[in-house]
């Protein structure tokens, strides 16, 4: 898709983001495009779950240019959810994220829950309806942490207990491999609860000899939602974005479903969102 729109100012709580932050919400907005499209009528309801979903919009650091958020993005496609859950801990941003879904979607049905996702995980599953033999329940979650310790997998594996596919942000260069030695402290549970088990630090001293840790920790938590029963084969079909002054790697972008249709959509999101090709029917407002 091409470059998302550029915004007017209107006065509320609007984050800084750096601008490599553009190809992670075209990606969020590619997909929503093509799950929603395609799940029309497969699925009785499809629902969007952002676990951190900010204010809606954001301005790249240093400049006046402000963008869409993950969160208007998907309410934003020609072809919306059925229902959307914003989860957000700071007050100030989820009452702006408010303010501006009524302009955007007044009539879309969402949930707003305020706290640590980690801790409101069981509000979460209630906001999603249930799924009945004959009412299917379909979920995107785009989870989008800014360290490790924002997230932990037990709520990922709460939320895999109903149909949900995921995209989630690994911060393995901008925090992990940044703050390793303190992550590596036994007192430091922050990456056991980020992973799910302890494992991963006797699985790490075998593997530091020819593996660098950013590889390493992406690729345990791939093999993690395998065990969830999620598909994974290896870390080719990841993205990876870099700043955009030094050319640095920041975090991946890891996809997951457990059907291989999911992966089809993932593969066509990602050349359109790098090539920044227009995806018909994506977010104009």
């Amino acid at each position: 898709m091409s470059e998302l729109d550029r915004l007017d100012d209107d006065g509320l709580a609007t984050p800084e983001v750096g601008a490599w932050g553009e190809r992670k919400y075209r990606l969020v907005a590619t997909y929503a495009q093509m799950f929603t499209t395609s799940m029309k009528g497969k699925w009785d309801c499809r629902v969007y779950i952002d676990l951190f979903a900010g204010a809606g919009r954001a301005r790249f650091r240093g400049t006046k240019t402000i963008i869409p958020a993950s969160p208007l993005l998907a309410l934003g496609i020609s072809r919306p959810f059925d229902e959307y859950i914003f989860c957000e801990d700071d007050e100030e941003k989820l009452a702006a994220l408010q303010t501006r879904v009524q302009r955007v979607n007044a009539s879309a049905s969402v949930s707003y829950i305020r706290g640590d996702v980690n801790a409101r995980v069981t509000e979460v599953l209630d906001a999603i309806p249930r799924a009945r033999k004959d009412f299917r329940v379909l979920g995107f979650c785009f989870a989008d942490p800014y360290m490790v310790r924002n997230l932990r997998f037990e709520t990922i594996r709460r939320l895999s207990e109903r149909y949900v596919d995921f995209l989630v942000l690994i911060p393995n260069y901008m925090d992990a491999n940044r703050n390793l030695n303190h992550y590596l402290a036994e007192n430091n549970a922050a990456l056991d609860e980020f992973l799910g088990t302890k494992v991963w630090r006797q699985e790490w001293e075998k593997a530091q000899k020819r593996s660098e840790f950013p590889r390493f920790l992406a690729d345990f938590f791939g093999r993690q939602m395998k065990a969830e029963g999620y598909l994974y084969k290896g870390l080719q079909d990841t993205v990876q974005v870099r700043s955009d002054e030094k050319n640095l790697p920041l975090y991946l972008l890891m996809f997951f479903s457990r059907h291989g249709l999911g992966y089809k959509f993932w593969k066509q999101a990602m050349k359109y969102s790098k090539d920044q090709r227009e995806l018909p029917g994506l977010f104009e407002g």
